[in-house]
C-alpha cells in the first residue's frame, strides 16, 4: 500500500466533509463516499473512523424504520458542525 502524506489525507478528510455538506439532511453509506473521493473502501472507512473519533462525522446506526445495519455504516455530519459550517461561509 502507498503511504499518503498527512497533507494528502487531510485533503481526502476536507473532500469527505464536502461531500457530506453538500445535502447534510441525507447520510451517505461508507461505499457512496469511496466511489466519490475515487478511493477504495477500506481506507475510506478508515478516514472516516478517525474523523469520527475528532467529532466532525456521526455514525447512523438505524435506518428510518429504526431496523439496524448489520454490515453497512451511515455517516452525516453533526448538527453542531452544519451550524459552524453555515456561520462561517454565510454568504
Amino acid at each position: 500500500m502507498v503511504r499518503l502524506s498527512n497533507k494528502t489525507t487531510s485533503n481526502l478528510k476536507d473532500d469527505i466533509m464536502s461531500i457530506l455538506y453538500d445535502n447534510p439532511l441525507k447520510p451517505r453509506f461508507t461505499n457512496e463516499i469511496a466511489l466519490e473521493l475515487r478511493r477504495d473502501n477500506e481506507f475510506s472507512k478508515r478516514l472516516l473512523l478517525e474523523m469520527e473519533r475528532d467529532g466532525y462525522v456521526e455514525r447512523l446506526k438505524k435506518d428510518n424504520n429504526g431496523k439496524q445495519f448489520i454490515r453497512r455504516i451511515k455517516w452525516k455530519i453533526p448538527d453542531k458542525i452544519v451550524k459552524i459550517y453555515d456561520n462561517k461561509f454565510k454568504v
